[in-house]
């Protein structure tokens, strides 16, 4: 008997899971819920897209296929019905914590409120389905990062690993979204988090690749952009894409003036909100009935740009009067995702920069690349967030051959950007994380219910307490939930061995005495110290007469500074 429990010891200290392995396990399983939640989100849309026309296969297709009356119509029904759900979320009692998955991150609490969050993609759908200029990301990865804050409230996480979890599920989201799961944990942390740390980028990856294969496995795998198969030499023909970085630098401050731009204009409006986004989704109808191909998030358009063959005069058009839609739409405040409204932007001022190599080195650049090389230098310019844009296409086009002058097209499109136009198109998140106040006292980070025994119990309650638990310390309190010290499993071993009476009370000699604590109201920086001399991931917190309340971990401390970090711009 004795001989069983030192090997159940001996296992038990070899193999105990640690807080990083329970982190990663935690961001697998938002992964999969996230993307559950955004592969839903998208059959809710193509059932009312075959409600709506009978099809559900591409939007621009379906308005081409409509008369003109209903391309009018269409986005101005949907208008109304998406303000009024999105009236009905905002008297949600939750409706403050509803609100954007970047603020949620980046405001302290990690909590996303559901019901506020559910109609937001309700209005979103409408939105989408009916036809106007919008993405359909936005809510899928709303719903994604939800569903990491049910996790993390559900498991009662302190504030930075909610935070964490949401982030996760948002990585989730845009991973099932565009079928790219490196860019899409590259997403989060460039634009969102604002770092690269390993405590963040590591559960954030492993949410996006269990969320890629959900979406796989149910939906299949496809590139989300059909990229012709090219052959693209080195030398001139990337010093030349390179300069497209130049023209989409110059060009990116104008489309995001132009959005804020029609913010402020919609801003001004004191009517419903129903009536706002009808009259937006009007204009956008107007617009579709002189080119249909303004309808939806672009994909079909920009896949055709992709296999050449446009000439300049209709890419300057489509240009045109998507810019004017987007605007239109995103302005009035419908619900919806801004980000592939970009690429599609990028593509056209890719296609239009090829056109005009073209017109004086034939044969100098291929047409496809020049509009790979656009959407992501024009997506790095308007995030500022050139590595993410740079993973992004080269998963979405799986075009190798692109990458070189990608990489030079984005730095230099960002360098540009930033110079003449220092907010990104995520400005408002971003500004958000600058001004929250970070968290600073070891009660924000407080986790309730560690492995706990009490003086003058018995060796073998003492055993089972570390077996049940894992830890490799077991806290002692005496009779007043005091704490007085720690027992360490590598201490407890030999002298469980050399036992003769499972049921004597353990030996004083066990107990650290100098075992180190921090009280709550201990801030930030004291915790650290404690952790600079304490080789463990964990340590005790106690209230002012001495009573055990919790414990604080290393990691939870670490996303606490990476937050501090981040929001100084460091």
């Amino acid at each position: 008997m004795r001989q069983l429990s030192l090997l159940r010891m001996a296992v038990l200290d070899r193999l105990r899971p640690v807080e990083w392995q329970r982190t990663l396990a935690t961001a697998a399983v938002v992964g999969v819920l996230g993307a559950l939640a955004t592969i839903g989100f998208r059959s809710l849309i193509q059932l009312t897209e075959h409600f709506l026309y009978g099809r559900s296969d591409s939007l621009v297709q379906i308005a081409r296929g409509l008369v003109w009356w209903k391309r009018l119509l269409a986005p101005a029904c949907g208008g109304i019905v998406a303000g009024l759900l999105l009236a009905i979320a905002h008297r949600q009692p939750e409706a403050s914590t509803g609100g954007d998955y970047m603020e949620a991150i980046a405001l302290g609490d990690g909590e996303i409120g559901v019901r506020a969050s559910c109609w937001r993609a309700l209005s979103s759908a409408a939105t989408v389905a009916s036809g106007s200029a919008i993405g359909r990301e936005g809510p899928m990865v709303q719903l994604a990062a939800m569903a990491g804050s049910l996790i993390g409230k559900w498991r009662k996480m302190p504030v930075p690993r909610r935070r964490l979890y949401v982030a996760c599920g948002a990585a989730a989201g845009i991973a099932t979204a565009y079928n790219a799961p490196i860019a899409s944990a590259m997403f989060v942390s460039e634009i969102v988090l604002r770092s690269v740390a390993i405590e963040s980028l590591g559960p954030l990856i492993v949410a996006a690749v269990a969320a890629n294969i959900v979406v796989s496995e149910l939906a299949g795998f496809a590139p989300v952009y059909h990229m012709p198969h090219i052959t693209l030499a080195h030398g001139m023909p990337t010093l030349v894409l390179a300069l497209l970085g130049l023209f989409a630098g110059a060009t990116a401050p104008i489309y995001l003036s132009m959005l804020d731009r029609f913010r402020a204009w919609f801003g001004k409006w004191h009517g419903p909100l129903w009536l706002k986004l009808a009259s937006g989704g009007l204009l956008v109808g107007a617009i579709s009935i002189v080119e249909p191909g303004v309808w939806g998030n672009g994909y079909s358009v920009v896949n055709a740009i992709l296999q050449g063959g446009w000439l300049v005069q209709a890419l300057l058009v489509i240009l045109v009067l998507k810019l004017l839609a987007v605007s239109i739409t995103t302005g009035s405040g419908a619900v919806g995702g801004i980000f592939t409204p970009t690429l599609f932007t990028g593509a056209v001022v890719g296609a239009l920069f090829g056109n005009l190599v073209h017109a004086y080195w034939p044969g100098l650049v291929p047409e496809p690349a020049a509009v790979a090389v656009g959407m992501g230098a024009f997506l790095a310019a308007c995030t500022h967030a050139p590595l993410m844009s740079i993973l992004m296409i080269f998963e979405m086009t799986e075009s190798y051959d692109v990458v070189v002058p990608l990489m030079a097209a984005c730095v230099l499109a960002y360098s540009i950007s930033r110079m003449l136009h220092t907010a990104s198109i995520y400005a408002t998140a971003n500004d958000v994380a600058a001004r929250s106040p970070a968290l600073a006292i070891a009660a924000d980070l407080l986790r309730e219910d560690p492995p706990t025994i009490r003086v003058g119990q018995s060796m073998r309650e003492l055993e089972a307490v570390f077996l049940r638990r894992r830890w490799q310390h077991v806290y002692v309190l005496d009779g007043q939930s005091r704490f007085v010290g720690a027992i360490s499993l590598h201490d407890f071993a030999p002298a469980l061995q050399a036992a003769r009476d499972f049921g004597a009370t353990w030996p004083d000699s066990l107990m650290r005495l100098d075992y180190p604590r921090v009280e709550d109201t201990a801030p930030a920086w004291q915790v650290i110290e404690r952790f600079a001399s304490h080789p463990g991931e964990r340590l005790p917190v106690l209230d002012p007469a001495g009573r055990l309340l919790g414990y604080v971990t290393k990691t939870d401390l670490v996303l606490i500074f990476r937050d501090i970090t981040a929001a100084s711009g460091a």
